[in-house]
């Protein structure tokens, strides 16, 4: 067997003999509900439909305080951004499926999952042909071995596996709150464009 490299990254290896910290009480992870996640566009909201306001809370992001001085001149190409939004929608909810796919699995099967539940099966009785004598056994199952030390690692595990699932759920709804500013920034410029034309002249003709 091959001595364990060691890694200029890892300032502190596991060492499977080092037994001070097996009584350490597990660390405090607080909150590890996942959220439950659902898309909710099929298909993104069309440019030309009016932008909604956006209040706080909603966005996750204060109203920010005008900066003053003129907005340079740009320009938006509508099809490239709805392009952009749709492909981002589409890969939202895949990566959604996924997840509700791996945290359904995940919450569903840690209770038995590391072996807490493992059993050995009974013993059955035995015939002794020379005797012509049973030896009675015991049918009922008991837990094996490995039941009890399973039992108190999922009792840290699945806190960190819960806690896990958080993160990702967090970081998805992040990314569908990104999704839905971008659409609703298409929605803004494409109704000021609409509404840039200039107005009708006087009906009386121009004077001066």
């Amino acid at each position: 067997m091959s001595d364990p490299i060691t890694s200029q990254y890892d300032q502190h290896p596991f060492d499977p003999n080092d037994h001070s910290h097996d009584n350490d009480p597990p660390p405090n992870l607080g909150n590890t509900d996942s959220p439950e996640l659902k898309v909710a566009w099929d298909k993104r909201p069309s440019f030309n439909a009016a932008p909604k306001d956006i209040k706080e809370g909603n966005s996750g992001n204060a109203e920010t305080k005008d900066a003053g001085g003129d907005a340079q001149d740009f320009s938006v190409n509508f099809g490239t951004l709805g392009t952009q939004v749709t492909s981002m929608l589409n890969q939202a909810k895949s990566l959604v499926t996924q997840y509700e796919s791996l945290r359904t699995h995940v919450l569903a099967s840690e209770g038995s999952v590391f072996g807490q539940n493992s059993m050995l099966p009974g013993t059955k009785g035995v015939y002794d042909s020379y005797s012509k004598t049973w030896t009675a056994g015991d049918d009922t199952p008991s837990p094996t071995v490995f039941a009890e030390p399973a039992k108190e690692f999922a009792a840290k595990m699945n806190p960190a596996q819960e806690k896990g699932l958080q993160g990702i759920g967090a970081a998805l709804e992040l990314v569908g709150e990104y999704i839905a500013l971008v659409n609703h920034s298409g929605q803004v410029y494409s109704a000021a464009d609409r509404q840039s034309l200039f107005p009708a002249p006087p009906s009386k003709g121009v004077t001066g």
